[in-house]
């Protein structure tokens, strides 16, 4: 609690910025801040209730009032507003009236960007108020480890019945699972040539793969061992899926190969096991007897895999591989995507005119003529969310068709455990008709994400961080009158948040503007490394432009403090907050930081540039093949979105975590809920068609298990882009 500086505000003002909706709606009301919670609710007559995680908080910027003038130097700038005033010392509040400072402490506010994209603005009368709720919410957003989320403080009421149990953290058993499949069955002969390995029982082998390990029989556990070392984070090919017809479906991370070409024999080996599963005896026939058909799909960009040699990974050696041919996806990175996004919410929250009266104006147009406008400017931008898309459902229809057909498919990326997990858990969505069903889509996820160690929070910046927490001021009204304003759109509701950590630091798409004679010459050559050089300088000056403008506009407002804001450590420039004892992270992970040493990331990374919406481009895939595929499902379009939103909501464990090891360190299934007993429950309720897809037919026609998606029918997700919070639904509902 020494972290909420205010608990109660009333009179708050919340105004909602919607692209959907005929206005920006405004709601005035009390808003509370708990350990854990942003609770805003308002008045009796317009009956919202806003429950807001503080994790599903992406970014917020506090917007300070103007510069409070002396009443005779206001009176001079309206004489004179085309020039400066000398006059170098603050105001005194007690120069102006209550109602005046009131007046005055509404042009500044809190602009809110949401995970799950609701954007908001919060208003108050009172600006020290204002900057307690500020500095409040920094520092409940931003956590020393991810034991103070609320998941650890969550219990849900677990109903009499057993089911809740089934669909908890026992759901997924890999033996019942793999089973399912025929590996150790003895009277399948599809799985006859694949056995189940303890070798990783303790995390020894790999720290970020499950205990239970499937992998071809005839492969020892020493071979394994050797193997690994061979791969990034020791992430050897195991498998994941198998098909009726033999096929396979293994994933692991890149080789490492390196600028001389490496070779592991062991990981040949195991290579060499995988592909003769399918054979009648289970082994490989003799050089020259079997054609190239089965796959290596390396999901990254050949550029990528190229540069990768130069810190000694790379991709594989086609000529010690046999009886298999390689496939680049050219699927790019996660700052690449995390751009991507990022750009698409710079278009989605862009005002049309930057006159408020202008945009009250607008907003006689209906709200399909609002909504094709949003849809407009998001083709129109940079961004390339929707090629990601087409370039993930390419490579997902690649592995179908290989599979379909009989053939081996091993995926890798860099390390294994995000563009992997997308394609391999899409891959199989379309392939086996039990992952269509919610049950089995759950299995899905907490197969391929959650125990072959997708990183969660360090992809969904659970923790939070300083960074995403700016500071700026409001124009006064006379530098607005004079044109001197430096952003328009700071003192209204329709404020877009600033990205500029993020989008300025990947790739090509963040390069500085007028500064490219140094890079023009790198580009010059024909060489990758060459261009690889060329990007990474552009980065390296668009940072530093950055920095230099963000150190500009402090200096700009040093001598524009307004009274109250000196009360406030958190609002002055590079303000650094105090690390956390170790005595609180220990009694918020229950003792496992004293035990845990560096072995887990239990507190935020040094930067915020680990984020990425790796599960959420999966969720929007999914989404693709549903609609191209609509009955074919046996969960609807709400399922998928309350997975998006708990996905950053922390409120269960999940999606919290990084791997099954640190799981289990920090005791998630004791301390925590499973997500899928929530919903069990929710499906078990009176409502219980909540996730049924009204359109579903199950059918055992062999011939209709396959889903082949069409790369070339990719749609806007509207659903999932225009917030669906359960606050406004109800309302909307009334």
């Amino acid at each position: 609690m020494d972290q909420i500086r205010i608990t109660k505000v009333e009179r708050m003002r919340l105004v909602r910025t919607s692209s959907d909706e005929e206005t920006d709606r405004e709601y005035v009301g009390t808003l509370h801040l708990t350990t854990h919670h942003l609770i805003f609710t308002a008045s009796s007559e317009e009956g919202m209730e806003l429950w807001l995680g503080y994790p599903l908080i992406h970014s917020a910027e506090l917007v300070r009032p103007p510069k409070l003038l002396p009443k005779q130097q206001q009176q001079q700038h309206r004489q004179h507003h085309d020039k400066q005033s000398n006059t170098g010392s603050n105001a005194s509040s007690s120069q102006y009236g209550s109602e005046e400072l009131a007046q005055w402490a509404l042009e500044g506010c809190i602009n809110v960007r949401c995970q799950h994209f609701l954007f908001f603005t919060l208003r108050c009368d009172d600006v020290r108020k204002l900057y307690d709720v500020y500095a409040s919410i920094k520092r409940l957003a931003t956590v020393a480890s991810v034991g103070q989320l609320y998941a650890f403080d969550y219990k849900q009421q677990q109903k009499s019945d057993d089911g809740a149990e089934c669909w908890g953290w026992g759901l997924y058993n890999p033996q019942e699972e793999f089973a399912r499949m025929g590996v150790g069955v003895a009277s399948s002969d599809v799985g006859q040539f694949w056995r189940f390995s303890d070798v990783n029982r303790k995390y020894q082998l790999c720290a970020t793969y499950p205990p239970v390990l499937v992998v071809p029989a005839k492969i020892s556990d020493t071979t394994l061992t050797y193997a690994a070392k061979h791969r990034s984070k020791s992430r050897l090919p195991v498998l994941c899926y198998l098909h009726p017809n033999k096929a396979s479906m293994t994933r692991s991370s890149q080789p490492m190969v390196g600028l001389k070409q490496a070779r592991s024999v062991q990981d040949e080996k195991l290579v060499e096991a995988i592909l003769a599963t399918s054979e009648p005896l289970g082994v490989a026939p003799r050089l020259g007897g079997g054609e190239r058909n089965n796959i290596i799909i390396d999901a990254r960009p050949t550029t990528n895999a190229v540069v990768n040699r130069a810190v000694g990974a790379g991709s594989e050696n086609m000529d010690h591989y046999k009886r298999c041919r390689k496939v680049y996806l050219g699927i790019d990175n996660i700052h690449v995507m995390r751009d991507a996004l990022n750009k698409m919410v710079d278009a989605m929250q862009e005002a049309p005119a930057a006159d408020l009266q202008l945009q009250q104006q607008q907003t006689q147009q209906s709200s399909s003529e609002r909504r094709r406008g949003v849809v407009a400017r998001i083709q129109g931008s940079a961004s390339n969310w929707l090629r990601h898309i087409e370039n993930i459902m390419v490579g997902v229809r690649t592995i179908v068709e290989a599979i379909d057909a009989g053939r081996h498919v091993l995926v890798h990326c860099s390390d294994g455990w995000d563009r992997t997990a997308q394609l391999t858990s899409l891959a199989q969505l379309c392939l086996d008709p039990y992952y269509r069903t919610t049950k089995g889509f759950a299995v899905l996820v907490e197969k391929e994400w959650v125990s072959f160690g997708h990183q969660f929070s360090l992809r969904c910046g659970h923790t939070g961080h300083i960074d995403k927490f700016k500071v700026s001021r409001a124009a006064s009204k006379a530098a607005a009158v004079t044109g001197n304003s430096r952003s328009s759109s700071s003192s209204n509701s329709n404020v877009k948040l600033a990205n500029n950590d993020d989008n300025n630091s990947n790739n090509s798409s963040s390069g500085s503007n007028g500064e490219e004679s140094a890079s023009d010459i790198l580009q010059a050559g024909t060489s990758m490394f060459g261009r690889f050089a060329s990007r990474a300088l552009r980065g390296v000056q668009s940072r530093i432009s950055s920095a230099i403008q963000a150190a500009s506009d402090n200096l700009e407002d040093d001598d524009n403090l307004d009274p109250f804001v000196s009360e406030y450590p958190e609002l002055q420039p590079n303000y650094v907050p105090p690390p956390p004892s170790t005595a609180t992270i220990t009694a918020t992970t229950g003792g496992a930081a004293s035990k845990g040493g560096s072995a887990f990331r239990l507190g935020r990374a040094k930067h915020d540039h680990e984020t990425s919406p790796v599960f959420q481009q999966f969720l929007d895939c999914v989404y693709q093949i549903w609609v191209q595929h609509p009955t074919m499902f046996e969960f609807n379009e709400r399922f998928l979105l309350d997975l998006f939103y708990h996905l950053h909501s922390a409120q269960f464990g999940t999606f919290i975590g990084n791997n099954m090891k640190e799981r289990e360190f920090l005791g998630f299934a004791q301390n925590t809920t499973s997500l899928w007993s929530w919903v069990w429950q929710r499906m078990t309720d009176d409502n219980s068609s909540i996730y049924k897809n009204q359109l579903y037919m199950e059918s055992a026609d062999a011939a209709s298990r396959v889903i082949v998606p069409d790369p070339g029918y990719i749609q806007y997700w509207s659903a999932l882009f225009i917030c669906h919070d359960p606050a406004f639904e109800q309302q909307a509902s009334k």
